[in-house]
Order: structure tokens, then C-alpha cells, then sequence
């Protein structure tokens, strides 16, 4: 019995500086935003409005599609720099689908999926099969699928949307004429972030995920297959690449050929300030909202106080590189890399 008792309490000592590191990973970004919203709260004006706080939830929804997709690429030891392009040409696809093929919207807004999927495969495929560093893969990816958008769009922006695909930014889930309800980006938003989430702790899957990122060469020997694995994640952000796109398509009222430029960097700053190592092995979809919530309320406030976009990305750039550091030297990360 009391032998029993001495490994529960060894094992609970293990398994402590993981969930040190993992509440402690989720707080801080939770803290930076919840301190964020009281000074802008008090400090400007317009800021705690019902319609700013939706604004700035909306506008976050479409990054925050992709970071999800890009959690589960980091969590696995990867990184995708090539899902803002991947969101571009799916865009582009869907809008040149409505525009000379008649196709309505769930057609489009399917074609979009499908695109991201197709790319985030070829992604994966070669990444495993070429045993390439993702980085290096994606980074390519990202000038081919830019390059693909272009020549596909006689380098224009292509509009002539079908009726209706504006819903998709513009509808609200139990809104009235008389009720406001919850906008379809947001409702996307969570819906997207739920279910990766689910994916991620819930599923033999996720916990593959999770032991590739921690010790690439244990997972290998415990029989988890590397190259399908690594496959499917490259595919799941290539399929919310998809789904962004038609979010922003819908809320621009047109495929640019810019869209999408930048979102990579945000994608990959939302995660790491949720708390995701770098490092492969730890991290999880509702600290990556969070990041992202932070990042665009660091814009809105930005721009209530009217000051340059160039302030913005100073602090937005700062916050990453604590948030880098964090993940190296804060609490229990020392610990859970010196047990690794």
C-alpha cells in the first residue's frame, strides 16, 4: 500500500511541471489581454462599445481560422508559411467558379475548401515523402500558390460574386430585424476552433500530434507513422485555408490578389503568444484565440488613438518576442525540457 502510495505521488510529480507549463501558457496571454481591454476601456472612448468588441472579434475570425490549423502544424514540430497564400488562391477559385461557371454559393464556398485542401496535401506529401523541412516546403508553396492566384486571375482581382455569399460575413445566427444576434464569422470562428480543439485532446490523432512534436524519434518507435501523420496535419490547415477564404472573400466583396499577404506571420504570432512552443510538443487551440484576440485588439487600439499602422507592428513584434521567451524560460518550461 504504501508503496502504491509513493509512485501516485512520483507519477503527480511528473506530470506537474507539464501542467505548470500549460496553465501557465494560457494565463499569461489571458492576463496581457484581460490588462489590455481595462486600460483601452479607460483610456478611450469608443473602445468598450457592444459594437467595437464585435468588430474586433470579426475581423479576428478569419486569422484565427487559420491559426487553429496552424496550431496543430506547430504542436507536430512543423510550421506552415504558406496558408495565406493557400487562403488566396481558394479565394480565387471560388469567386472565377461564381463568376464565369454561375456557381452558387455552397458550390463556391466548397470549391474553396476543396483548393485548400488540394494544396495543404501537396504540402504534406512533399514535406513527408521528400522528408524536406516544412519551412522550406511551405515557403516555396507560398510562391507558387501566389503565382497560381495571379495567373488564374489575369493578375485582377476578380469579383462578380454570386448573390447571397456575402452572408457569410453579413448574416447573424438568431438575428432579427428587432435582435441583434451572433455574426457567421464568429459563429465560424468557434465552431472551428471547437472542433480542432476536440481533434487535438480528444482523439488518438491529437495525441499523436502532441508525442511527434514532444520526441519525433520516440513517436517513430512507438509505431506511429510520421509520414502519414505529418500528411494529415498539413492537410487539416490547408482545409481551414479553405474555410478563411471564404469568410474573407464574403467580407471583402471580392478576391484580391493580395489577400492573405501577412496572414502567415500573424497566423504563426497568435500561436506562439497563446502559448504553442516553438519547439514542437505543447500548446492548444484556446490560447491561440486568445493570441489572436490580443493581436487585433493591439490593432483596434491602435487605430482609436490614431496612430500609424507602423505602432502596431512594433507592438505587435514585441509581444511575440516575449512571447518567444516565455515559451523558453517561463514557468515549467525549464523543467519540462530538462525531463524531455
Amino acid at each position: 500500500m504504501q508503496q502504491e502510495s509513493s509512485s501516485s505521488t512520483e507519477s503527480a510529480r511528473k506530470q506537474r511541471p507539464a501542467f505548470v507549463a500549460a496553465i501557465s501558457g494560457l494565463l499569461a496571454p489571458l492576463s496581457f489581454l484581460l490588462i489590455l481591454c481595462v486600460y483601452l476601456s479607460l483610456s478611450v472612448k469608443n473602445f468598450a462599445t457592444l459594437d467595437n468588441i464585435k468588430e474586433i472579434v470579426i475581423q479576428a475570425s478569419v486569422v484565427s481560422v487559420l491559426a487553429c490549423g496552424q496550431t496543430a502544424v506547430i504542436i507536430s514540430g512543423n510550421i506552415d508559411l504558406s496558408v495565406g497564400a493557400n487562403m488566396c488562391i481558394a479565394g480565387v477559385v471560388a469567386a472565377l467558379m461564381m463568376r464565369d461557371h454561375a456557381a452558387g454559393v455552397v458550390v463556391a464556398a466548397v470549391a474553396a475548401c476543396l483548393v485548400g485542401l488540394a494544396s495543404g496535401i501537396v504540402t504534406g506529401c512533399i514535406t513527408a515523402i521528400g522528408k524536406i523541412p516544412s519551412f522550406i516546403v511551405t515557403l516555396g508553396m507560398m510562391g507558387v500558390l501566389y503565382g497560381g492566384a495571379s495567373i488564374l486571375g489575369h493578375s485582377q482581382n476578380v469579383g462578380g460574386l454570386a448573390t447571397g455569399f456575402d452572408s457569410f460575413a453579413t448574416g447573424e445566427l438568431f438575428g432579427s430585424a428587432d435582435r441583434t444576434g451572433i455574426p457567421y464569422p464568429i459563429v465560424i470562428m468557434l465552431l472551428i476552433a471547437i472542433g480542432v480543439s476536440l481533434l487535438l485532446t480528444r482523439t488518438t490523432w491529437g495525441r499523436s500530434i502532441y508525442a511527434l512534436g514532444g520526441n519525433r524519434e520516440a513517436a517513430r518507435l512507438s509505431g506511429i507513422q510520421i509520414g502519414r501523420l505529418t500528411g494529415s496535419v498539413f492537410a487539416l490547415t490547408g482545409l481551414l485555408a479553405g474555410v478563411a477564404a471564404v469568410v474573407n472573400v464574403s467580407r471583402s466583396g471580392v478576391a484580391a490578389l493580395d489577400a492573405g499577404t501577412s496572414y502567415e506571420l500573424y497566423a504563426v504570432a497568435a500561436t506562439v503568444i497563446g502559448g504553442t512552443s516553438l519547439f514542437g510538443g505543447q500548446g492548444g487551440i484556446p490560447g491561440t484565440v486568445i493570441g489572436v484576440l490580443l493581436m487585433f485588439t493591439i490593432r483596434n487600439g491602435c487605430a482609436l488613438r490614431d496612430l500609424p499602422s507602423a505602432y502596431e507592428r512594433v507592438i505587435v513584434g514585441a509581444v511575440v518576442i516575449l512571447a518567444v521567451l516565455y515559451d523558453r524560460y517561463g514557468p515549467g518550461k525549464k523543467r519540462v525540457h530538462a525531463t524531455a
